[in-house]
């Protein structure tokens, strides 16, 4: 069940990234999107399950870096 919903979520965020850009979750337009509210209940039921992230990656962090910077450009 897990891994089906990781499938799952990994689909939805490409779908955010073809919607909304590379930087999708930079973009106003995705929050509260149908892919975010989809995307949102996949991360419930990881959790319900008992599902914890791996430590993320040095290009997670730089990709995260990377969103707070653009982010901060829209003074979110």
């Amino acid at each position: 069940m897990i891994n089906e919903l990781l499938a799952k979520r990994e689909v939805l965020a490409d779908i955010a990234e073809a919607m909304y850009g590379e930087f999708w979750v930079c973009e106003e337009a995705f929050w509260n999107s149908t892919t975010e509210l989809q995307m949102r209940e996949v991360e419930f039921q990881l959790f319900n399950l008992g599902w914890t992230p791996d430590q993320p990656t040095d290009d997670q962090i730089a990709m995260g870096e990377i969103i707070f910077e653009e982010l901060q450009k829209k003074k979110k």
